[in-house]
């Protein structure tokens, strides 16, 4: 604000216009009882007529009176809020500069007042502070340096109350806190407030959060350059840690990356972490330690599709380890949750196939071997009959098992079969497939 005077203290508005006076009046207009002028007053309020409300209510500001004979639920806290409106409309009324000024500084100088003369009963100063940062953030254009105010007054709101400021409003005053400090560059200011407001967010409010960081690190290594020094004096700081965690993940910094997975998952286990360290471990051809938090994931899993997903991850690490009765107990697992999920059919048809190349490894492909194909056919087909989304994978491998398959020579001299006959494929065929235990079809 300019130094013009504020308006308490040397003007009065009349409906008449507006009239030089030496000092603050404590008395209502015209000799009149008090509670007759606040009627007045409160009946031009309610109608928008600011300037003649404020001739019949201004003295309010002047004597400050807590109570008010004949109307015991006189409020001075209230009218305060009032007549700071009043000024207010008035105020963005004029043309003229200093005019307008000067009732936006009375408006101003009522609310400071407010922090002064009313107790917390009568005035909570954290929804006054609510209410003034709103005022500096609604008319930051005739207020100097109001955007400045407004972020201080909802500063002061997060140090008094920090779960009640970031749950309110889903959370829009610590978003205009943190999207000032990531403007300004104040990187330290943001990550800590939003450290503080991280375990009362939404996810939407952290999908925010994670944004915002993402933006006020020009590179990992400026992330990591930044909090490795926080994780020396806070071991368990866990925002840093998932900080770190994304900045060691973008630079391939395995060993690292492992580290503070561990780290996150001993504080903090949940399901993210311990699918996020099994698919860590499983990239790295760790598979034992990847079967470990698999099988801890799927405990903590939180929807069947997880769960699912999980058994197809297990599978794999058991393959992996050439474990594959393991292997095919997890794919039932998942198919037992959804028979017809296309991905676990094509998973078995690999188990399968993985198996006649386990069993061969030390001798020739014999005909009975090639009828577990028959049975990758199989499940290769009912994949593509019950989930349409796998057809592409199914229609591109089935040509290179089909050419493996018995042949003419195969089926009728060497094994004996008719078509259509059914066969099984267990220790009857040969004790390596003892354990797979499908029936098949002579085709």
């Amino acid at each position: 604000m300019k130094a013009l005077a504020t308006i308490i203290g040397i003007f009065v508005l009349a409906s008449t216009g507006l009239q030089a006076q030496e000092e603050c009046n404590p008395n209502p207009p015209f000799g009149m009882a008090e509670i007759a002028a606040l009627s007045i007053y409160q009946g031009n309020y309610n109608n928008k007529d600011y300037p003649f409300a404020l001739s019949y209510g201004r003295w309010m500001t002047c004597k400050k009176p807590k109570t008010m004979e004949g109307n015991p639920r006189f409020s001075l806290a209230r009218e305060y809020r009032r007549i700071i409106d009043i000024y207010t409309q008035i105020g963005l009324s004029k043309t003229d500069p200093s005019e307008r000024e000067a009732y936006i500084d009375t408006a101003l100088a009522l609310f400071a007042e407010s922090f002064e003369i009313f107790t917390d009963e009568e005035q909570d100063k954290y929804e006054l502070l609510q209410r003034r940062g709103r005022y500096y953030l609604e008319n930051y254009r005739v207020i100097d340096n109001g955007l400045q105010l407004a972020y201080a007054d909802f500063k002061e709101m997060f140090d008094r109350d920090p779960e009640t400021t970031t749950t309110t409003a889903d959370g829009y005053y610590v978003r205009i806190l943190v999207d000032n400090y990531a403007r300004t560059n104040q990187k330290e200011e943001a990550n800590s407030l939003i450290d503080a407001a991280t375990p009362y967010s939404t996810p939407d409010l952290l999908m925010f959060f994670d944004e915002t960081r993402k933006g006020l690190f020009e590179s990992p290594e400026e992330i990591i350059s930044y909090y490795e020094p926080l994780l020396e004096e806070n071991p368990n700081d866990i925002e840093a840690l998932k900080a770190l965690s994304d900045a060691y993940d973008d630079l391939n910094m395995v060993p690292e990356l492992i580290e503070v997975l561990r780290k996150i998952h001993a504080i903090e286990p949940t399901f993210d972490s311990a699918l996020q360290l099994a698919d860590v471990e499983q990239g790295n051809a760790q598979y034992s330690e990847a079967e470990a938090f698999y099988i801890e994931a799927l405990e903590l899993a939180p929807t069947d599709n997880a769960k699912k997903e999980i058994n197809l991850d297990l599978a794999d690490v058991n393959i992996s380890l050439e474990r594959l009765q393991t292997a095919k107990r997890y794919i039932q697992a998942a198919l037992e949750i959804d028979p017809n999920y296309g991905l676990a059919l094509i998973k078995m048809a690999a188990i399968y196939a993985q198996a006649v190349t386990s069993c061969t490894s030390d001798r020739d492909l014999e005909p009975f071997d090639r009828v577990v194909y028959w049975v990758v056919i199989d499940y290769l087909n009912r994949a593509k009959n019950v989930d349409a989304s796998v057809t592409s994978t199914v229609n591109g491998q089935l040509p290179s098992f089909e050419a493996v398959q018995p042949s003419t020579q195969d089926k009728f001299f060497d094994l004996g079969y008719e078509n259509g006959q059914t066969v099984r494929v267990d220790a009857s065929l040969n004790a390596c497939y003892s354990w797979i235990n499908e029936s098949t079809t002579v085709r």
